[in-house]
């Protein structure tokens, strides 16, 4: 099974992959690793170099006061959605992750098999995304690829695409980890995205 896609509710059917235990790409129990985004940044710390600041949580309905700006995040949706910049009181019907704001370039690695990219993210606010227009390949930090490799790796994927943000002061930051990344954005990467796909689809591709 050549599983790409991010459904609502998806979680059981991939579930149903891993309890199946047939080749599935990407592997089926990474996936359940990786579906829920709270859950996925919290593995990811264990792997990453680049996980400062401290992340604080705020449940439902939970006043959450900061004198500091700060982005709370909640849901398991991708590009910027559900994400909001705060000063002040802040609450939500949802569970969230809450953490700094900061400021800087966002990037993002992509890895597929043996091949990698840096994308820098675009965007008309502060919110980013590889589907802006201006967004676009850049040079690839090797820092920021081993720490993608190192977090491959750490949840067994095949494919990967990490957001970090480089802070003005040149620090690095793993924002999230996405194990569906988008491949039709840019054509090199659809192409080494299928290339790819077809090669495990004839002989299953061990975990690099």
């Amino acid at each position: 099974v050549i599983y790409h896609g991010i459904y609502e509710e998806d979680l059981d059917f991939i579930a149903g992959l891993a309890l199946w235990g047939g080749p599935v790409m990407p592997r089926a129990h990474a996936m359940m690793d990786c579906r829920l985004k709270l859950p996925c940044l919290v593995r990811a710390m264990q792997f990453t170099r680049f996980g400062a600041p401290a992340r604080g949580y705020s449940s439902p309905y939970v006043r959450y006061d900061s004198d500091l700006e700060r982005v709370a995040k909640w849901g398991n949706w991708h590009c910027g959605e559900n994400k909001e910049r705060f000063t002040g009181t802040w609450s939500s019907e949802y569970p969230a992750i809450v953490e700094p704001y900061l400021s800087g370039q966002a990037v993002r690695v992509v890895l597929i098999g043996e091949n990698a990219w840096q994308i820098r993210l675009e965007g008309n606010s502060w919110l980013k995304s590889i589907h802006h227009e201006t967004a676009a390949f850049m040079e690839l930090d090797p820092d920021l690829l081993a720490d993608a490799q190192a977090v491959r790796a750490g949840f067994g994927l095949e494919i990967l695409g990490n957001d970090y943000i480089v802070g003005e002061d040149g620090q690095k930051h793993l924002l999230e980890v996405n194990h569906i990344p988008n491949v039709t954005r840019f054509p090199e990467i659809w192409e080494a995205y299928r290339d790819f796909a077809i090669q495990w689809g004839n002989e299953p591709i061990p975990i690099v």
